[in-house]
């Protein structure tokens, strides 16, 4: 995937009202110690989190310092010296030196806690660096902060460690959790943040991401419109899909239901068997599904037989066992998707 990390994206997509919030309240007294952002995979939660880290590490104000003058920032060319400045929004001139050190993750003002490569959760020993962090006096801005990614993922002992920072947070602190599932993280570590939901874009209009991938600007308006809809409206997985051609894994998918041929089945299984095909098969035949119970004349399925749709419901909860299933236990993919595909046709009715 071609788009920048999100440490380093100079640009927000789709969120200028959650933008004006965070904005507004970093210029009040009334700036929260801590914030959930949530919200779909890809929706921009990390690139809004260290957008709002920038800025703060950058101006280095709360409240009453709010509005300060540009005698730091004609450094950068931004204003000339003296004159008051009040931002409109959370950018920063990506030429200053905080934008280069949060990118390069060696900001000391700055702590990201993620899971590690291949952990399932996020470790009490992980959050328990967050409260000594917090404690430290700011080395350059004014403010400590810490981003919390993945935080659904926090294990109860994790969660227990971060109630002790929630209840107790230190002066100029910043605390900021980022994950999709909300309901995961306790009631009382809720109740203490200031929630943040971050919602797909519209269902028109595709942003303009082809400076990122150049392959979005060789694709046809109709491509680039259900390529936005299979990645649910969010560009970090619109650009994911792309580099994972899954319009390619769409379109074998639906030549087979149009015309279920066996040898077809048997050359697609052998071709969805392995990672990453088998991740991205597993995505595009839900997605088909969705589409399919959602809508049966769905503009993005033409040419296909009237669905059953006690049959589909039935299909996709077995579906969705057998490829979790395939997956977590490492199992034979190619028998997986033989099954899959022997069964799909039967969610149709008989062409007459």
């Amino acid at each position: 995937m071609t788009l920048p990390q999100p440490a380093a994206t100079t640009e927000l997509w789709g969120h200028a009202e959650a933008e004006q919030i965070l904005l507004q309240l970093a210029l009040s007294v009334r700036m929260p110690h801590a914030w959930i952002f949530t919200g779909p995979a890809g929706v921009g939660k990390a690139t809004l989190a260290f957008r709002f880290a920038r800025f703060l590490l950058y101006r280095g104000f709360s409240g009453a310092a709010a509005h300060t003058t540009a005698t730091d920032l004609d450094l950068f060319g931004a204003a000339p010296a003296g004159v008051p400045i009040t931002p409109t929004d959370l950018s920063i001139p990506p030429e200053a030196p905080v934008f280069s050190q949060v990118a390069a993750g060696s900001h000391p003002d700055l702590l990201l806690i993620a899971p590690e490569e291949d952990a399932r959760d996020l470790t009490v020993e992980q959050i328990r660096a967050v409260a000594p962090f917090l404690a430290l006096t700011a080395a350059q801005s004014g403010w400590r902060i810490v981003i919390i990614d993945g935080a659904e993922r926090m294990n109860r002992a994790a969660q227990n460690a971060l109630l002790k920072v929630l209840e107790e947070p230190s002066p100029n602190s910043l605390l900021i959790l980022l994950g999709e599932n909300l309901g995961r993280l306790l009631p009382t570590i809720r109740s203490r943040s200031r929630v943040l939901r971050m919602q797909a874009g519209p269902d028109q209009g595709v942003p303009d991401l082809s400076r990122f991938d150049v392959r979005l600007s060789d694709l046809a308006a109709q491509s680039r419109d259900q390529l936005w809809h299979m990645a649910g409206r969010t560009p970090g997985q619109l650009l994911q899909l792309l580099d994972q051609d899954a319009l390619v894994i769409f379109e074998h998918l639906h030549g087979y239901m149009q015309s279920a041929d066996p040898a077809r089945a048997d050359e697609l299984a052998r071709g969805f068997s392995h990672a990453p095909q088998f991740q991205v098969a597993g995505r595009m035949l839900m997605w088909c599904l969705h589409q399919l119970a959602a809508r049966p004349e769905n503009p993005f399925l033409p040419g296909l037989p009237r669905v059953r749709l006690p049959q589909l419901l039935k299909f996709h909860e077995d579906a969705q066992s057998m490829l979790a299933e395939t997956a977590q236990l490492n199992l034979d993919g190619a028998a997986c998707w033989h099954e899959l595909l022997a069964r799909l046709p039967t969610i149709f009715e008989a062409r007459t």
